[in-house]
């Protein structure tokens, strides 16, 4: 790759590093983990559950201290912890897109300097 498009891909890594910045400077609260239903048997023999009517409840399935932990999601919440956790996944996605895009930009930057380098005087 030549100087030029060296440049030019710089400016467009810093064009994508803009639109993640936007990502990054958002107020919303985020909550770590996922939301979604839990179907299960409760175990009473005549239940509706043994015929495969399963009960629902909502959960937050979230890591802690390398284990997963559960919580019930209250009831009128569930779309506003799912909206939460999803803007979660999306904040984790741009910061991994981050440190990749670093490590590019870094790459260029060095072989931009290697092909700058003038060979010294005689």
């Amino acid at each position: 790759m030549d100087r030029s498009q060296l440049r030019k891909q710089l400016q467009e890594d810093l064009r994508e590093i803009a639109g993640l910045l936007k990502i990054f400077s958002q107020r919303d609260p985020l909550i770590r983990g996922s939301v979604y239903p839990l179907r299960r048997k409760c175990g009473k023999a005549t239940c509706r559950c043994q015929q495969g009517h399963l009960h629902e409840s909502w959960v937050l399935s979230m890591p802690e201290r390398g284990r997963k932990r559960m919580c019930a999601v209250p009831k009128g919440r569930r779309l506003k912890w799912r909206q939460m956790a999803d803007q979660y996944r999306r904040f984790r996605r741009a910061r991994s897109r981050l440190v990749k895009l670093f490590a590019e930009i870094l790459k260029r930057v060095d072989q931009l300097e290697r092909e700058r380098i003038a060979p010294p005087p005689p």
